[in-house]
């Protein structure tokens, strides 16, 4: 992609950024994210960074905004715990223990990866984006030893979309000083920019640079599960100055995408998405403005003006404590009374309060403050919790979660750090299995069922024994395991149930034969001794037999 057509596409996307979504968001840096300079304002330096927020009378936005994204990160995506398996797309191999041991060891390989890299911190910074801006642009690089996840500032970027409605291009303005970029790119730097290092403006002035993304049309049938040089890979990408479009550094390369663009919801048209804090902006902004009106009003209802007839103070009003004023008629002075009507104002207040925190879903996504909430009020709340996030979550998997944990596997592989795959066992496609809240709730309730429809069979079946026959007991024991998250190498693979039961078998029919032999010898035993008691009776008969009888 040439130089001049970076900074050419960065304009023209810029422009049409600023002409559409960029006033809802300053409504929304002002209101739900305060103080997110480093993110949100295009500072050139330090002295361009809005510190002072007095505007700002009210923090049911901010607070509702934040309290969402931390229940987003604690749901979906804990820091605590491994939130995601992977399982086979081929049902078989989800039954082969040795088969499923291996993708267990790789799901844990992938995961700690992302725990040693800065996963944790720069998606809470993404959640917060999705629940205030209604977008998020998060980037996965690596080299040889980390992965390094950036969120990156919204402020800063544009994109251009593909077909199927994905981000293919990223650009992404950023200003940085002298130092900055001979730390980047070296001695690889223009004349202009290494002038300023030996000056005092080395670390305070900034040059405009453009870091652009794109897609190599030549290079997207590249085997990307071998190692690749830079300009061999599918995805390209530039830093470039924009003055003068001169390239910074080489060209570099990445085996895959490696942006992630999110919407939280997205307008027919397009290709911004839109948040909870777009949604009620009506809302935040009438609710600051009415808190300032009723804190004006409450300033003058407890220190109120005062009104004096002609003559009536001699000097000036002293209305300090302790204050002397002296006076010639007390008739004559009298403080103003506004007829603020508070009640009005605290009934719209409570309104607006409760609307917003409906629109950042604060009170539904809130356990109630009862030690004795039972079970079933647990899973109803996730319940609650699953339809009011279930597109949003469901945007999630296919957007950032799903590539985040494909790019990563993809990494360890070419690494070869990952579980050498047992001898005879192809991989075939692998399925992403999410184990956050909301998703745990979910299995554990279908772990449930399996164990009461088990329970049931076994009441029926003491009336209707056949009613075993319809239960897989192998499978049904299989599944809920699965579902429960126990670890592969704990159960048995089917070949050794099978010969674990034919040994079993064997044995049983072995010790049915001894028995037999036993009662054989037993009964034979008896015969003989049957024998010699008639040998013993003689020619007089046996006693009791009667006359006649043959001898």
């Amino acid at each position: 992609m040439k130089n001049e057509l970076i900074t050419q596409r960065w304009d023209a996307l810029f422009s049409e950024r600023q002409a559409t979504v960029d006033s809802v968001w300053n409504d929304v840096e002002t209101y739900v994210l305060p103080l997110r300079g480093e993110f949100y304002i295009e500072a050139a330096n330090e002295h361009e960074v809005d510190w002072d927020r007095g505007e700002v009378f009210d923090s049911t936005a901010i607070v509702a905004c934040r309290q969402l994204a931390a229940a987003m990160q604690a749901n979906i995506t804990s820091f605590s715990q491994k939130w995601f398996d992977l399982r086979f797309a081929d049902d078989d191999m989800n039954s082969d223990s040795v088969a499923m041991e291996w993708v267990q060891m790789v799901g844990d390989a992938i995961y700690d990866a992302l725990v040693e890299s800065n996963f944790d911190v720069e998606i809470a910074e993404a959640y917060l984006d999705l629940a205030s801006y209604g977008n998020t642009i998060l980037i996965e690089e690596d080299d040889d030893q980390d992965i390094i996840f950036t969120a990156m500032p919204l402020r800063e970027c544009v994109f251009e979309e593909d077909a199927r409605k994905q981000g293919a291009y990223l650009y992404r303005r950023r200003w940085m000083t002298a130092i900055q970029l001979e730390d980047m790119f070296g001695d690889d730097i223009p004349e202009k920019v290494s002038q300023k290092l030996d000056t005092p403006e080395a670390g305070t002035e900034k040059f405009e640079v453009i870091f652009a993304i794109y897609p190599r049309k030549d290079k997207q049938n590249a085997d990307v599960s071998g190692l690749l040089a830079p300009l061999e890979r599918p995805i390209g990408f530039k830093w470039i100055m924009r003055a003068g479009a001169e390239l910074l550094g080489e060209e570099g390369g990445y085996y895959e995408m490696p942006a992630y663009i999110t919407r939280w919801a997205k307008t027919g048209g397009s290709k911004w998405g839109y948040s909870p804090a777009m949604e009620c902006i009506a809302d935040i902004r009438t609710l600051n403005l009415i808190k300032e009106a009723t804190l004006e009003a409450a300033g003058k209802a407890i220190d109120p003006a005062t009104f004096s007839m002609d003559g009536t103070i001699i000097g000036d009003l002293d209305l300090q404590r302790g204050g002397h004023t002296i006076v010639t008629d007390m008739d004559g002075l009298r403080p103003f009374e506004s007829g603020t009507k508070f009640d009005v104002a605290n009934l719209e207040i409570e309104f607006l309060t409760q609307a917003i925190r409906d629109a950042f879903f604060q009170n539904q996504l809130e356990l109630k403050e009862s030690p004795a909430m039972t079970a079933t009020e647990v899973n109803v709340r996730y319940e609650l919790m699953q339809r009011l996030l279930g597109p949003v979550v469901a945007r999630l998997k296919t957007d950032l979660l799903d590539p985040v944990i494909q790019r990563t596997f993809n990494i360890l592989w070419r690494r070869g750090t990952l579980p050498e795959l047992p001898e005879g066992y192809d991989v075939g496609d692998l399925n992403i299995e999410y184990n956050g809240v909301l998703p745990r709730a979910q299995k554990a309730e279908t772990a449930g069922a399996i164990t009461e429809f088990m329970m049931e069979v076994a009441q029926i079946s003491e009336v209707f024994p056949a009613a075993r026959d319809l239960v897989d007991i192998d499978a049904a024991i299989r599944e809920r395991a699965i579902l429960r998250g126990v670890p592969m190498k704990v159960l048995k693979s089917e070949e050794e149930v099978e010969q674990s039961r034919k040994a079993q078998a064997e044995a049983q029919a072995e010790q049915q034969q001894m028995e037999q032999a036993m009662q054989g010898g037993q009964a034979m035993q008896a015969i003989g001794d049957g024998a010699q008691a008639l040998k013993g009776v003689g020619a007089e008969g046996m006693p009791g037999m009667p006359e006649g009888a043959p001898q």
